[in-house]
């Protein structure tokens, strides 16, 4: 029931404002171009926005309803699948003193094991795509004596540059 009243809070009232506004607009809209294609003046492709307005008022009525519904019954989120023990199980159980445990931050900026403050830090080995591995481009020749010369030129300059 409390869920059901939070549909009449201000934000949700500004919702449904703003919902019936459109469906009444998108209507009008169909409305008008649908008689703008039965007139003498009218084209098909005025009767094709009609119904094209009638679209847009159908995915308002969807989206304003699929709103409410998940206000009204929010969806659980799936409970995070249980954590293999990594790397630093196999540290923590090989010292039974290790009790002064850290968040270690991988690559990503997420959490991924936990150390002690004075163990060395252990991370898992990643697998890297082939397609992200360091291979010369297609068109690019690592045999290419132009390409060499150019690097070389680049590389004098850098060295004149930075002297």
């Amino acid at each position: 029931m409390r869920r059901v009243l939070k549909l009449f809070s201000p934000a949700w009232l500004l919702r449904h404002l703003l919902a019936l506004g459109l469906i009444a607009f998108f209507i009008y809209m169909g409305r008008w171009q649908w008689t703008k294609g039965e007139s003498s003046h009218g084209t098909l492709q005025n009767l094709f926005y009609g119904i094209e307005w009638w679209i847009f008022t159908a995915f308002v009525l969807y989206l304003w309803g699929k709103m409410i519904g998940e206000e009204i019954r929010p969806s659980q989120p799936n409970p995070a699948p249980a954590a293999e023990p990594g790397p630093e199980a196999a540290v923590t159980a090989a010292d039974p003193a290790a009790t002064d445990l850290r968040p270690v931050t991988g690559l990503a900026g997420a959490t991924t094991a936990v150390a002690r403050a004075d163990a060395p830090l252990v991370f898992a080995a990643v697998a890297v795509p082939a397609s992200l591995t360091a291979t010369p481009a297609d068109d690019e020749d690592p045999e290419d004596e132009d390409l060499a010369a150019y690097n070389a030129y680049l590389a004098n300059l850098r060295t004149r540059d930075s002297a």
